[in-house]
């Protein structure tokens, strides 16, 4: 240590080094090469759901011996596609016979002969219980707003814990292969696939929108995208953006505890930021976490406005920790909904100035200004709900989708 202290000529340093017993110089260790940054991002999403035991009209839960299709509409496009198949929310595992993917038709027809999916080099698959399951990839180039539909054929009987879509139930027997399945029928079930990713030279850009039912599009026109974040999907691909919109909201969700599904603060590290290219977050929820207190036998079930902001403020931590930012939406009025009552709407008021005058989200998109009554604000304007006072209609939708547009991109 003395050698090295300060003032002592370099000359002296060099001698002394000189003279002393020559040591050969360690091998270099092997670099480690940089992971490359990941191609794939998410094209379609949507949340996993818990399986329920009892069917509503018109809806299949179990399925047998047949031939399911799922279609979807994909928000970005690649040179592949890449499935998910959620088993996140089941104590079971789940056996998946033979897959096929095509391109299909807004309507759900298949275009094209299906290609065989395979996971890990096999036609079969075993979903473990409260695991998801990526397919390999899938050499099929894509546009946004392609359609794609994707067939699973259940070898033995199997309930998918998965989102309520529309499906195509065939026949008994494995159809996968075919283009064309005599005797399908378009039923309501759950859908085994929650994600689909596409590939292209670099990872885009994508948006996750989670919430309750009015993120999820409940009351706009069925299976036909007019919710607000699908709408703004199309707005961004008209404009030739490639960015991608992720739909996970979750009708009955709530933000601080368990509804139709689980809690935002339950599952926003599943559902959103673990999307392949999840840039941003826009986040609305809330208004059932109000409104819960005025249906029978919830009054215990009431929050205040600083507990909501504590809940946000759980959520824009955990964004900003993976480097994701994060909007929040104002909640829509909802006076004249069969939940409204006016402690209700003090609570929503209060929730609301938060979420503008705060800052501590990264931006805000004030869909109760563009979407209340400007003589009665506490009302959705006539013409934008869809006759409950609650849920937008498909007009509605497209208003939130504009603004959306506009406070995100700037968008005129």
């Amino acid at each position: 240590m003395k050698l090295l202290r300060a003032g002592l000529p370099f000359a002296a340093i060099a001698a002394v080094l000189a003279a002393g017993p020559v040591v050969a110089a360690p091998k270099p260790k092997p670099a480690i090469a940089a992971a490359p940054l990941s191609t794939w991002s998410a094209a379609w999403g949507i949340a996993p759901l818990q399986s329920v035991a009892v069917a509503r009209p018109n809806e299949l839960r179990a399925f047998a011996d047949v031939t399911v299709r799922q279609v979807v509409r994909l928000n970005l496009g690649g040179d592949a596609v890449r499935l998910r198949l959620t088993n996140e929310l089941s104590e079971r595992s789940l056996k998946v016979g033979a897959m096929t993917v095509a391109l299909a038709s807004a309507d759900g027809k298949i275009q094209g002969a299906p290609i065989a999916v395979t996971f890990g080099g096999k036609s079969e698959a075993s979903l473990p219980p409260g695991a998801p399951l990526l397919s390999d990839p899938i050499a099929l180039p894509v546009k946004a707003m392609d359609h794609l539909s994707v067939s699973t054929f259940y070898v033995e009987p199997t309930v998918p814990a998965g989102h309520r879509v529309r499906l195509f139930v065939s026949p008994q027997g494995n159809h996968t292969a075919k283009s064309e399945i005599p005797g399908e029928q378009a039923l309501r079930g759950p859908g085994l696939v929650s994600g689909v990713e596409v590939r292209g030279a670099a990872q885009r850009p994508v948006i996750v929108t989670i919430g309750d039912s009015i993120t999820e599009g409940a009351r706009s026109t069925p299976d036909a995208d007019m919710g607000w974040p699908e709408q703004l999907a199309a707005r961004l691909a008209a404009r030739g953006l490639d960015t991608g919109v992720v739909n996970v909201g979750i009708s009955g969700g709530r933000l601080l505890r368990e509804g139709s599904g689980p809690s935002a603060l339950t599952r926003f590290d599943r559902d959103v930021l673990s999307i392949p290219g999840v840039s941003s977050v826009v986040v609305l929820e809330g208004i059932n976490d109000i409104g819960r207190a005025a249906q029978p036998g919830y009054a215990n079930e009431a929050v205040t406005a600083d507990e909501l902001i504590a809940g946000y403020r759980q959520l824009i931590a955990r964004a900003h920790a993976r480097g994701v930012k994060i909007y929040a939406g104002t909640l829509l009025p909802f006076e004249g909904a069969m939940y409204f009552h006016a402690a209700g709407e003090t609570t929503r008021q209060a929730v609301n100035a938060w979420i503008r005058s705060s800052g501590e989200f990264d931006g805000v998109i004030d869909f109760e200004a563009a979407m209340k009554d400007p003589a009665k604000p506490s009302r959705m304007l006539e013409g934008l709900h869809s006759g409950d006072f609650l849920h937008p209609g498909d007009a509605g939708y497209a208003r939130m989708a504009e603004t959306a547009d506009k406070a995100l991109f700037g968008a005129r």
